[in-house]
C-alpha cells in the first residue's frame, strides 16, 4: 500500500503507473485482509473480503500488462475479457455460503493461476516481437520479474487448501513487487542492475540467517548463544564471495548486454594499457568497441600539443567531422572537464527545461553542446583527460539502435576506459620523448666522434697542402725545380688520408642504412669455415695462433650470410689488434644451446688472450664512434650489433682484465625446411688490419667496421681476453 501511495503521490502519472498502483493497492488490501481473517477468525466477512481480493488480484494484474502489450491487442482483449467473466463468476461464488468449499477455492487457485501467468506469456511474447531492442529488454525485465512475483505469490494461495508453510512467499512476492515498482518508475530498465543484484544478495542473505536462526532455535533450546556467534562468523566469511557469485548470476539471467559490455570494457582497458604508440591507440579502442556490439558509432579525436584543435585519429562506423576546433567546442569542452562525461539525452532534457523556464543563454549554450555532439554523430562523449585536468582528447561512442542506449552505470565504464586511454596516451608521450633523447644523445655522440674522425685526416690534408704550396712558389720564385722524394710523400699523405676518410663516410652510411641484408638458412659452420680461410694468413704474419672447434650437425641460422661474414671478421680483427702482435691464441667455437620456450640458441664464440677489456671502455663497447684507436672509426661492434639484432639474436661479452675476452654472437637455430644458403669459397673483402698499419704502440681498444663489398675493412674493438670466471660480462641486444 505505501508503493501504491508513492506512485500515486508523484506528479507524473501515467497509465502504466496508476494501473501499477492499482495493482499494488490491491495486493496491499488483499494482505491486510488476509491478516484481520486470523485475527478475527468468527467474523465470516473478512474471510469473504480476502476471497474478493485475491480474485481481483488476477485481473489487476492483466490490467496493469495491457498497459504495455497494448490495449487493442487482440488476444490481450479476449483475455481481459475472459478474466471479468472469470472474476464475477468466482466473486459470486464467494458471497454465497460455499465459499468455504474446497471447490470454490481450488476455482480461486485455477483463476489465478490461468490468468496471471498468460499475461505474462503474452508480455513476454510482445517483448519478443518489439521493434525496439530497449523496448523488448523492458518488457521482458517486467514479464520475468513479474513471473517471479506471481510465483511466489501462489505460495499465499496454499492456506486455501489446507497447507500452512512460513511466509516465504511473502517476503519474496514483496520483493519482486519492489522491483516491479522501481521499473514503472524508471524508464531505464538498465539502471537497476546495481538495484536488482543488493536486493538479491539481501534476499539471499536474510533467507541464510533465517535459516540458521530457525535450525539454532529448533535444534539448539535455549542455550544457542554460541552457536549464533559462530554462525554469524561463518555468514560473515561468505558474505563476499556469496555477493559477487549472486550479483553476477542476477547480471547474467536479467542485464546480459550490460554484463557483456562490463567484460568488454574490462578486457579493452587491459588492452589500452598495453599500448605504447598514439597511432595504435584508436585502432584498439575501435576495435574492442566493435568487438562489444554495443555501439555502432565511436571516434577518437585528440590534439597534438601546442595546437589549438582536435584531430579525428580513429572512427568507427559513418566519419564525422575531420576537424574540431577548439572555440566551436569550447561550451562541450568546459561540460567534459566539469561533469566528466556529456550524455545526449540529457542535454536535451536540459534544454527543453531551460526554454520552458525562460533562460535563453543556458539553453543557447546547451543548443551548442547538441550541436557540437551531432557533429561528432555521438549520443555519449567520455574526456580523455589527465589528472592534471588536461583535456588530450574526446572518445565519443553511440548506438543508432536505440536513443537511450547507455545507463549511467554503462556510462562510467565507458568514462574508466577513457581514462585508461589518457593514462596510455601519457605514457606513450613519454615514452615518445625518451625515444627521442635517446636519439639526440646517440646522435651527439655520433656527431662528435664522425667530427673528431673527419677533423684529423682534413688537418694532415692542409699541411701538406699548404705545404706543398709554399714549396711551388719557393720555386717560383728561385725558378723551376723539379720535383723531389718529399713532395711525393706529402702527396701519399693527401691520397692516403682521403682513402681515410672515405672509409670513415663508408662505415657511417653502414651505420646508419638498416642492417636488413638477405637473410636465408645458412649453415653456420661452413661459413665460420670459408671466413676464416681468409683470415688465418693475417692471423699468421702477426704471429697469432687461429684455433677452430666447431660442433657438428648444427642447425641453420636465418641470417644474411655476407653480414655475418663481416662480424666475424670484426671479432677477430678485434682479438688480433688486442693482442697488439704478442702472440698468444684466437680461438672460435660454434655451440648449440637449449633455451626455454623457443628454438636452441647457435653460438658463435670469439676468445683472445690480450689484455682484457677495462671498466671504463666496456660500458661503451658498442656505442657509435667511440674508439681508443688512433685510426679506428668507432663503427665496427656497432654494426655488428645491429646485424645480429636484425638477425634475432644478441652479442655477449664476457671479460676479465689480463685474462682475455670472450665476444659470444647469440643466433636462433630454424628449422631447416628450406634450403641452406650454400657459402662461396672467396669472399670480396680483403682482409688487412688497421692494427697492422698502427705498429706496436697501438692503443687496445677500437670497433672495426668491414663491409662485404667495400674497401679493407676498418678494425674494431679489441675484445681481451676470456677467463674461466669472469668478471664484467655485457650484453647487447
Amino acid at each position: 500500500m505505501a508503493l501504491s501511495g508513492s506512485v500515486l503521490l508523484r506528479s507524473r502519472k501515467g497509465r502504466d503507473r496508476r494501473l501499477f498502483a492499482v495493482f499494488a493497492l490491491n495486493v496491499g488490501c488483499w494482505y491486510l485482509t488476509s491478516f484481520l481473517t486470523k485475527l478475527f477468525p468468527a467474523q465470516d466477512e473478512w474471510a469473504r473480503l480476502n476471497l474478493v481480493f485475491g480474485v481481483l488480484l488476477p485481473l489487476a494484474t492483466v490490467h496493469f500488462f495491457r498497459a504495455f502489450i497494448g490495449e487493442e491487442q487482440p488476444r490481450m482483449k479476449l483475455l481481459h475479457r475472459s478474466a471479468l467473466i472469470g472474476a464475477a463468476v468466482i466473486a459470486a461464488a464467494a458471497l454465497t455460503p460455499f465459499h468455504h468449499h474446497l471447490v470454490v477455492r481450488m476455482a480461486v487457485l485455477a483463476y489465478v493461476v490461468v490468468f496471471v501467468f498468460a499475461a505474462l506469456a503474452m508480455l513476454w511474447a510482445r517483448a519478443q516481437q518489439a521493434e525496439s531492442k530497449f523496448e523488448g529488454a523492458r518488457l521482458v525485465f517486467l514479464s520475468a520479474v513479474g513471473g517471479l512475483a506471481a510465483f511466489f505469490t501462489l505460495f499465499e494461495y496454499l492456506p486455501y487448501l489446507g497447507v500452512d508453510l512460513p511466509p516465504v512467499g511473502t517476503i519474496l512476492a514483496l520483493v519482486f513487487l519492489y522491483m516491479l515498482y522501481q521499473s514503472v518508475l524508471r524508464y531505464r530498465l538498465i539502471d537497476l542492475y546495481e538495484l536488482a543484484g543488493r536486493l538479491g544478495v539481501l534476499t539471499v542473505l536474510s533467507f541464510v540467517l533465517a535459516g540458521v536462526l530457525w535450525l539454532l532455535v529448533r535444534f539448539g533450546g535455549e542455550r544457542y548463544f554460541l552457536h549464533a556467534v559462530v554462525a554469524s562468523l561463518v555468514v560473515l566469511v561468505l558474505f563476499d564471495p556469496v555477493r559477487l557469485k549472486v550479483r553476477d548470476k542476477i547480471a547474467q539471467l536479467l542485464f546480459r548486454e550490460r554484463y557483456d559490455l562490463d567484460r568488454h570494457v574490462q578486457t579493452l582497458r587491459r588492452d589500452v594499457a598495453h599500448v605504447l604508440e598514439a597511432n595504435d591507440l584508436a585502432r584498439v579502442l575501435m576495435e574492442g568497441l566493435e568487438r562489444s556490439r554495443r555501439v555502432t558509432h565511436a571516434s577518437l579525436f585528440l590534439a597534438e600539443e601546442g595546437r589549438r584543435h582536435y584531430e579525428l585519429v580513429g572512427h568507427l562506423g559513418p566519419a564525422p567531422v575531420e576537424r574540431l576546433e577548439m572555440a566551436p567546442a569550447g561550451p562541450l569542452l568546459e561540460r567534459l572537464r566539469r561533469e566528466g562525461f556529456v550524455v545526449l539525452e540529457n542535454v536535451e532534457r536540459q534544454l527543453q527545461e531551460m526554454r520552458r523556464l525562460g533562460e535563453d543563454r543556458e539553453a543557447e549554450t546547451l543548443y551548442e553542446v547538441a550541436q557540437t555532439m551531432a557533429a561528432l554523430h555521438a549520443s555519449v562523449c567520455l574526456p580523455v583527460q589527465s589528472m592534471e585536468g588536461d583535456l588530450y582528447g574526446i572518445l565519443s561512442v553511440r548506438d543508432d539502435r536505440m536513443r537511450d542506449a547507455f545507463s549511467p552505470e554503462e556510462v562510467t565504464l565507458l568514462a574508466g576506459l577513457a581514462a585508461q586511454a589518457a593514462i596510455a596516451l601519457e605514457n606513450s608521450r613519454h615514452y615518445q620523448r625518451l625515444k627521442e633523447r635517446d636519439r639526440l644523445a646517440a646522435l651527439g655522440e655520433m656527431a662528435a666522434g664522425l667530427a673528431h674522425e673527419i677533423r684529423n685526416p682534413l688537418g694532415a690534408i692542409k699541411a701538406s697542402a699548404q705545404y706543398l704550396t709554399e714549396e711551388q712558389a719557393d720555386g717560383e720564385a728561385e725558378g723551376e725545380r723539379e720535383r723531389g722524394e718529399g713532395d711525393d710523400e706529402f702527396l701519399h699523405i693527401i691520397v692516403e688520408e682521403v682513402d681515410r676518410l672515405n672509409r670513415v663516410v663508408s662505415s657511417f652510411l653502414d651505420y646508419a642504412r638498416p642492417a636488413t641484408g638477405d637473410p636465408a638458412p645458412t649453415d653456420l659452420n661452413r661459413a665460420v669455415e670459408r671466413t676464416l680461410q681468409l683470415l688465418r694468413p693475417e692471423c699468421m704474419a702477426a704471429g697469432t695462433a687461429l684455433e677452430v672447434a666447431l660442433e657438428p650437425e648444427l642447425p641453420p641460422v636465418r641470417v644474411d650470410v655476407e653480414q655475418l661474414r663481416q662480424v666475424l671478421i670484426n671479432l677477430v680483427q678485434n682479438a688480433l689488434q688486442a693482442m697488439e702482435g704478442s702472440g698468444g691464441e684466437i680461438r672460435v667455437e660454434t655451440a648449440s644451446v637449449e633455451r626455454a620456450g623457443g628454438p636452441p640458441w647457435l653460438e658463435l664464440r670469439v676468445r683472445d688472450d690480450g689484455p682484457g677489456i677495462p671498466e671504463d671502455v666496456l660500458s661503451h663497447l658498442f656505442v657509435p664512434f667511440v674508439t681508443t684507436k688512433q685510426r679506428g672509426t668507432g663503427l665496427g661492434l656497432a654494426i655488428s650489433q645491429r646485424i645480429v639484432a636484425a638477425a634475432g639474436g644478441r652479442i655477449v661479452v664476457r671479460t676479465r682484465v689480463g685474462e682475455g675476452t670472450t665476444f659470444v654472437v647469440r643466433l636462433p637455430a630454424t628449422d631447416g625446411r628450406t634450403s641452406v644458403v650454400d657459402v662461396p669459397a672467396a669472399l670480396e673483402v680483403e682482409p688487412v688490419s688497421e692494427g697492422a698499419q698502427e705498429g706496436p704502440g697501438a692503443s687496445s681498444m677500437s670497433t672495426a667496421s668491414s663491409s662485404a663489398s667495400g674497401p679493407s675493412p676498418s678494425s674494431g674493438s679489441t675484445s681481451a681476453g676470456a677467463g674461466e670466471t669472469p668478471s664484467r660480462v655485457l650484453t647487447s641486444r
